[in-house]
Parts: structure tokens; C-alpha cells; sequence
């Protein structure tokens, strides 16, 4: 494993790069198409409307999530997969692997969490919690979401995930499973990881709503800056805002 302590080659660097800004990019491109489209009822994007969801919208609801969730997610798992991919291109023994598949495992857990983000959202719509574009429609909902996810951030459990998910090198050291059974299962489980780092995070998009371009594009960069900066004070800080806006909230003091 002493691989991974060598400095990426460029053109590893570059592959990977290139292909998650393709993938990202094509999943943001669907999300963009989807919010231009969700509210015509004619349309094959449009969202469903009243809680007697068929088997088509449980579908189409879920890849919704899935590909919102790749587009989300991927650029803060960079980090990780450019090391795993040094690595497995570094021609030491031991140490193949396939970066495609890493990718796959990780896209797969969050999948998982889309089936879970799915459910939820149906229960929403049908408790009508939720309007059928996802966003709150009760002030408690949405509080109490914001204090959970602000709660969660002191947690242990949270620090303990995102402290794996900045530290690429540990990971690969302590997590290491060669050939591309390995590298699923690696995929698989650095996507856990990153799931116990951003669930509570994730279920924020249901406050302001579930297809808010904007709001989906701040969440997905606090995730990133979390993953990029090496303190917690942003972690807490973070976690104390939502706890303030969150309260501020059920008292009907903030939007």
C-alpha cells in the first residue's frame, strides 16, 4: 500500500476529473430539464400531483433522487476517488482494482438512500406534510428537520464519518480490498460513510423543497466544504445556525 503515498500521475488526475464533471454534469442537466418540466401536467417529467403515487411515479420519483443524489455527492467524493484511482494505477502488486467500479459501489449506496428518500417523500406527500413539489408545508416539518440536522451535526457519529471522509489515505489504508469485487464493496462503503456524514443534511432539501435548484445547489456545497476543510468549527457552526433557524421556525418567527 505503499502506493498511495506517491503523488498522483496527471494523467490519472485528469481521467478522473473528466469523468466526474461529465457525470455531474449530465446529472444536473437532467435536474435542470425536470425543473423546467415538473409542473406540466402533460409532460413525462411532471411530479405527481395527488399521493396515490403509481408503480411510474414511485420510479420516476426515485431516479429523481438517485441522479440528484450523484450530481450532489460526487464532487465531494473527488478526493477519494482520484486516490483510489492513483492507486490502482500505480503497478504495484497487490493493489488492482477498477476505478469505474468504486464509483459504481458508491453510486449504489446513495441509490439506497434514494429508495429511502423516495418512501419518505410519499409519506410526506400523503400525510400532505408536503406539496407535491416537495417542500414543507407545515412550520413544524420544516423545524423540526432544521433542529435534527443541526443536532446531528454534534453528534459523534458525524464527526466520526466525515473525519474518514476527509482523510483519503486512512481510508484506503484500513479499508483496502483488491480486484474489482474489492472495489465495489470499497465503493459501497466509503458511500456509507458519506450517507452517515449527510443524511441529516440530505433531508433538509424537504424544508424549502425537493426540486429548489438553488436550494439543492447549497446543499451540495456545504457538503463539499465540510469535506474540503480540515476543522470542525464549520461543522458546528453550521449545526447551531440550523438550530436557530429551525426554532425560529416553529415559533413562526422566519420563513
Amino acid at each position: 500500500m505503499t502506493a498511495v503515498l506517491n503523488p498522483p500521475p496527471n494523467r490519472t488526475r485528469r481521467r478522473v476529473a473528466l469523468g466526474l464533471v461529465v457525470i455531474t454534469a449530465l446529472a444536473w442537466a437532467y435536474l435542470l430539464l425536470l425543473s423546467a418540466h415538473m409542473g406540466d401536467m402533460g409532460s413525462t417529467f411532471a411530479m405527481p400531483m395527488t399521493s396515490a403515487w403509481t408503480g411510474r411515479d414511485v420510479l420516476f420519483m426515485w431516479t429523481m433522487w438517485a441522479v440528484m443524489m450523484a450530481g450532489m455527492m460526487l464532487p465531494s467524493a473527488a478526493p477519494m476517488i482520484n486516490a483510489y484511482a492513483t492507486t490502482v494505477n500505480s503497478d504495484k502488486p497487490g493493489v488492482q482494482g477498477s476505478t469505474p467500479l468504486f464509483v459504481l459501489g458508491y453510486l449504489i449506496t446513495w441509490s439506497g438512500f434514494a429508495a429511502l428518500a423516495t418512501g419518505a417523500q410519499w409519506a410526506l406527500h400523503d400525510a400532505a406534510l408536503v406539496s407535491p413539489m416537495g417542500v414543507s408545508t407545515s412550520r413544524w416539518l420544516g423545524g423540526g428537520l432544521l433542529l435534527a440536522a443541526g443536532a446531528y451535526q454534534f453528534t459523534g457519529i458525524k464527526d466520526g464519518c466525515l473525519r474518514q471522509c476527509r482523510t483519503p489515505l486512512g481510508f484506503l489504508l484500513s479499508e483496502w480490498r483488491p480486484g474489482p469485487r474489492g472495489a465495489v464493496i470499497m465503493g459501497l462503503r466509503h458511500g456509507a460513510l458519506c450517507v452517515g456524514c449527510c443524511w441529516a443534511l440530505m433531508a433538509l432539501l424537504f424544508v424549502l423543497g425537493v426540486m429548489n435548484l438553488w436550494w439543492i445547489a447549497l446543499v451540495a456545497a456545504v457538503v463539499l466544504l465540510e469535506k474540503l476543510v480540515p476543522s470542525d468549527a464549520l461543522t458546528k457552526v453550521l449545526g447551531a445556525a440550523l438550530m436557530v433557524w429551525g426554532a425560529a421556525l416553529i415559533v413562526g418567527v422566519a420563513a
